[in-house]
């Protein structure tokens, strides 16, 4: 019997520790499983990228008001274009969170439009008088770009809206690379 009884014991010891390395391999498993899950970059919730368009354009507003070389006009326009941009973001991401027109305008308003003005503004008085005609036309043509597209999508003109799409991809894309 106290063959018997041995043997039980080992069984049951076997067993427990059998348990307990299951337990443990599963409960190891869902940690790092877990820990994977939480290395992935979550997307950012379109309420933070726009609280971060508005700190870069808040930021560019500030720049362009201390610069005392700054003219009026042009100031008056890198406002009107940091205006749109604040009145139309908000319901693109809303409306259209994935098109291209969209996403070009959170681009503007996050780097674009700041390292433009950003690069003109730290160049010497003589580059600036060198620079100055693409510099007018490249804010020329993101003012027409934010009044155009505030206009879309206040009266929801969607094939304007991929025309515009269309348009500011490949307008766009060599000048925001540079």
């Amino acid at each position: 019997m106290t063959v018997v009884t041995i043997v039980i014991v080992a069984v049951i010891v076997i067993a427990g520790i059998f348990l307990v390395l299951k337990i443990t391999t599963k409960n190891s498993a869902s940690v790092e499983k877990e820990a994977a899950v939480s290395s992935v970059p979550q997307k950012e919730s379109a309420e933070t990228e726009f609280e971060k368009i508005m700190g870069t354009l808040l930021k560019l507003n500030i720049l362009i008001r201390t610069d005392t070389r700054l003219d009026s006009e042009m100031l008056s326009t890198i406002e009107s274009i940091i205006d749109d941009l604040k009145a139309t973001i908000p319901p693109m991401m809303e409306k259209y969170p994935g098109e291209t027109l969209t996403y070009e305008l959170k681009k503007i308003g996050s780097s674009h439009l700041y390292n433009n003005v950003k690069e003109y503004l730290d160049l010497s008085d003589e580059s600036r008088v060198t620079q100055l005609s693409i510099f007018n036309n490249t804010l020329a043509s993101l003012n027409e770009v934010s009044k155009r597209a505030r206009d879309i999508a206040e009266k929801n003109e969607t094939q304007e809206f991929k025309t515009m799409a269309t348009f500011l991809k490949t307008k766009f894309q060599t000048d925001i690379g540079s």
